[in-house]
């Protein structure tokens, strides 16, 4: 058993309490090294890419102990991390947008000068400013003390012992994905909010792995190729939709760059269905 804590009531805990503060403590730190990184270099698009991964953690963090906290403490807290996540939507949006465009260009040299000139201005609208920048720094540390005052419940108090508790949790988190995997993913943002499910479980699995092997491998190989194959397809539809609202000047080259994310979607969807059938077949117990 692991050592024991106190926890925000004065109570000791041991085991999952203690997990859950070394998670939470480590991954907040990282989340404002990356901050940092954010700030210094804005144009960086792995900076804030890192910094909404971190938000995510600390998501897939609170999901993961779900049980232990209950369903008050968990929205309290999940409200201010979707916020958070939020600030830098339009940000990492803009970096997809730009990355899309180089991919593009890739495949077709001959509009390199046109798609400069729309990296420019896409770059030129992103940049935080100073007002903002205060704004998310005082979000962040709310945030903190928030998730490290979290308490448990009465209930989640008689689960002492992390290992036991993480497998039925994580056992419960992937059966619901293969469940899932077998409804329709014919209506709109399906697959997004399917992603959603699959990043909070990968993240789970890879936080309670670091505590002991549960024989995840395969399951954490399949979601993340669900992960990335999903959010290849979320991003050519939010850079269809920026590119309409940004209105390109050079109309050949705004739909060439349009069949190329169709093609992008097309081929997504293809490889996403595939995914699923392989996800079906999986065991959902862990252990």
């Amino acid at each position: 058993m692991m050592k024991a804590v106190r926890a925000a009531s004065g109570m000791v805990t041991s085991g999952c309490y203690d997990a859950y503060l070394r998670m939470t403590g480590r991954t907040l730190e990282r989340l404002n090294a990356d901050l940092y990184r954010h700030f210094a270099d804005p144009h960086d698009p792995d900076a804030v890419h890192d910094v909404r991964v971190d938000m995510r953690v600390l998501t897939s963090i609170l999901y993961l102990f779900l049980p232990l906290i209950g369903e008050y403490g968990f929205a309290s807290a999940d409200a201010m991390l979707r916020e958070a996540i939020g600030a830098f939507g339009e940000k990492r949006e803009a970096d997809m947008l730009v990355k899309a465009i180089k991919d593009f260009v890739l495949e077709h040299p001959e509009h390199e000068e046109e798609a400069e000139a729309e990296i420019d201005l896409i770059r030129a609208m992103s940049i935080p400013g100073e007002e903002d920048r205060e704004l998310i720094q005082r979000k962040v540390k709310k945030l903190g003390e928030t998730l490290l005052s979290m308490e448990l419940t009465d209930e989640g108090k008689e689960h002492m012992d992390f290992g036991s508790f993480a497998e039925l949790r994580l056992s419960s988190m992937l059966e619901e994905l293969r469940a899932g995997a077998s409804e329709g993913f014919g209506k709109k943002r399906r697959i997004h909010r399917y992603r959603i499910a699959v990043k909070k479980a990968l993240y789970s699995l890879e936080l309670a792995e670091e505590w002991r092997d549960y024989g995840g491998a395969v399951w954490r190989a399949r979601l993340k190729a669900v992960q990335d194959t999903a959010g290849s397809i979320h991003d050519a539809e939010v850079n269809i939709k920026l590119a309409g609202e940004l209105n390109f000047e050079d109309r050949v080259f705004y739909k060439g760059f349009m069949e190329f994310l169709e093609k992008r979607i097309e081929a997504g969807r293809e490889r996403f269905m595939f995914l699923m059938k392989e996800i079906r077949r999986m065991e959902a117990e862990v252990g």
